[in-house]
């Protein structure tokens, strides 16, 4: 991608210069750093803020961040992103079929995890459902059984 934008701005500069803009006299386009990063965890988090507090010690380098001409790119390879609320893990009941969740937010993936024998679940009294949540336990034909405690 970056190789078609690299030709398309020379062919702009060509095209500009052939037009005799600015007198002729173009100033080609100043040149751009890119840098890859990979930021899977806490610690690769630390190190690349680490490293643009370093970079923002050279003014030079701050006004090209500034002004576009140092980029960052996330690599490619990216590991699925973990789920933004941790619930409260499920705690069996007596019955096997049957599933208790005390408190948090239930999503469709929360639903979609639940065993494919679950017939029924308890939840405790501050339990919200996501709207797909509260579809995909329609659909699956799963009873909800609020507690009041």
């Amino acid at each position: 991608m970056s190789d078609l934008r690299a030709l398309i701005r020379e062919l702009l500069v060509q095209e500009i210069a052939a037009l005799g803009g600015a007198n002729g006299a173009i100033p080609a386009p100043a040149p751009f750093r890119e840098e890859t990063v990979a930021i899977r965890t806490d610690a690769e988090l630390s190190a690349f803020v680490t490293r643009i507090l370093a970079i923002a010690d050279d003014p030079g380098l701050r006004k090209d961040i500034a002004a576009g001409r140092y980029r960052f790119r996330l690599s490619e390879s990216r590991p699925p992103q973990p789920d933004a609320h941790q619930p409260a893990a499920p705690v069996q009941a007596a019955q096997p079929a049957k599933i208790r969740f005390e408190r948090g937010l239930m999503t469709e993936k929360d639903v979609a995890r639940l065993p494919d024998s679950a017939s029924a679940i308890s939840i405790g009294k501050t339990v919200r459902f996501t709207p797909l949540a509260r579809d995909e336990l329609r659909r699956r034909a799963i009873k909800i059984e609020r507690t009041q405690t």
